[in-house]
């Protein structure tokens, strides 16, 4: 039987795009809206009434969005209120906590002229569980540059590659320096529909409003450091706060890599925290010093496959963590959440220890749910769905789906060839309706919390 193509959300108009969205997720949006536009009524008043705030007063950007056909096509074609879609969104987006590891290669130290970034996706389990296995789709609307997205269609969508080979990967920050603006997801989405080398991605970032994004699950400000490259061999890392910006171009030697702390923009101006001021942070150190160690190791040779290797790793290197205090060897016990490939190898001491909060947050943080790698030049990503230590990297061409020609690389499968059959009733997460046991309990489990969260509304509004 013929594999239909990936999920492309393609129109003449962006009422159209959110219909689309509506088809290939409605079922997925549907639930989690049930949830979500609930609950406002479980978190305290204070902070609802600040996200509520973001939606309608954060600046005029974020007020048309209310009024974007987009928005719009897909609450009709779900048959519920634009003001939820929002809400949803803003709730989603508020799942962000700092986790993440990446990095950048060109020559010299990538091998046969290449451009590679690549990005360890780790979140909250429950993410996974709304993106599912396979969670790239494409966005085609007319007169925008198309351009492939990790996240789920009309609910959120972060770009990593569009048809004129610019690329990007992201990781969260935790910072205090806010005010009005763009959050993270439109300035990303807005760079993508409308440039194709690094130098304009950074004008987008520079010289537009910059707002963060309220974490629920850390209880802090986050928005994103990010690692941009285009076809053209550009690559720079961004860090910015709501008024600080700083662009750090590729060094002479060829790699540069990223986490969940500022490290070239002043931590003092952004309020980026370091593991004096929040100890959980320590990870993030450990990640990014044994990244630089193994991009430097593999520096001449890095291409697809040696960064399979990068990311599989599962050794902390505490040498940038010696002036705050910690000093130990790397086979002693880890450090949480300190390793490129994101395990939560304290959970289980944690919880001996009655240390509860410290075990939530450990196995919160130390998940890689995707790993992916981007070839600009070649319109490819070699994605691994969860750990990349124990899973299979698949290379994908997505020339024809961006509507762009590359040469892709010879091992490279096309995209129908690996995206399992979607249909509107056959899903590859757990709304879908052949489930394996574990999938079949997740879905039970969920929809008796939407169903006790409906009852007890009700109750309470009787």
């Amino acid at each position: 039987m013929k594999k239909p193509a990936p999920v492309i959300l393609a129109g003449d108009d962006p009422f159209q795009m959110g219909r689309n969205a509506a088809f290939f997720a409605g079922k997925r949006i549907k639930v989690v809206l049930k949830v979500l536009s609930r609950l406002e009524k479980t978190l305290p008043p204070l902070l609802t009434e600040r996200l509520r705030q973001d939606i309608k007063n954060a600046h005029p950007n974020e007020q048309s969005r209310k009024e974007q056909p987009e928005i719009k096509g897909l609450a009709i074609s779900l048959g519920v209120s634009e003001d939820d879609i929002l809400w949803a969104k803003k709730i989603l987006q508020s799942l962000a906590s700092p986790f993440c590891t990446n990095f950048g290669a060109v020559p010299p130290a990538a091998s046969n002229q290449d451009v590679l970034i690549s990005w360890n996706f780790d979140a909250p389990y429950i993410l996974r569980l709304l993106m599912g296995e396979f969670p790239l789709f494409v966005r085609k609307l007319k007169g925008q540059i198309p351009y492939l997205c990790l996240g789920v269609p009309g609910i959120f969508g972060i770009g990593i590659l569009n048809a004129g080979g610019l690329s990007c990967v992201v990781n969260a920050v935790g910072l205090q320096d806010d005010g009005p603006g763009l959050n993270p997801f439109e300035l990303n989405n807005m760079a993508m529909e409308t440039c194709s080398k690094v130098e304009e991605a950074v004008a987008v970032f520079k010289n537009n409003p910059r707002q963060a994004t309220k974490a629920l699950t850390i209880g802090m400000l986050m928005n994103w450091n990010m690692i941009w490259a285009d076809e053209y061999g550009a690559l720079s890392v961004l860090e910015y706060s709501h008024n600080h910006f700083r662009e750090e171009k590729i060094p002479s030697e060829g790699f540069i890599a990223s986490a969940n702390h500022h490290q070239f923009l002043d931590r003092k101006l952004t309020g980026s925290f370091d593991p004096e001021s929040w100890p959980p942070i320590s990870g993030s150190y450990s990640r990014l010093a044994r990244m630089r160690s193994l991009l430097k190791q593999n520096s001449g040779s890095i291409d697809p496959l040696r960064a399979k290797s990068i990311v599989s790793d599962h050794i902390p290197d505490y040498a940038l963590l010696s002036n705050f205090g910690v000093r130990r060897n790397w086979w002693e016990d880890r450090i949480d959440n300190s390793t490129i490939c994101a395990h939560p190898w304290n959970f289980l001491n944690h919880l001996r220890k009655g240390e509860f909060k410290q075990g939530f947050l450990e196995i919160s943080m130390s998940t890689t749910l995707y790993s992916i790698q981007i070839q600009p030049k070649k319109l490819t990503t070699w994605f691994t769905c969860g750990h990349p230590c124990r899973n299979t990297c698949v290379p994908l061409y997505w020339g024809p789906y961006l509507g762009a020609e590359a040469e892709p690389e010879s091992a490279t499968l096309g995209v129908e060839d690996f995206h399992k059959p979607k249909s509107a009733e056959e899903k590859s997460d757990i709304f879908g309706k052949e489930l394996g046991p574990g999938k079949a309990f997740l879905k039970r489990a969920w929809y008796a919390l939407v169903s006790s969260v409906e009852k007890r509304n009700f109750k309470g509004s009787s």
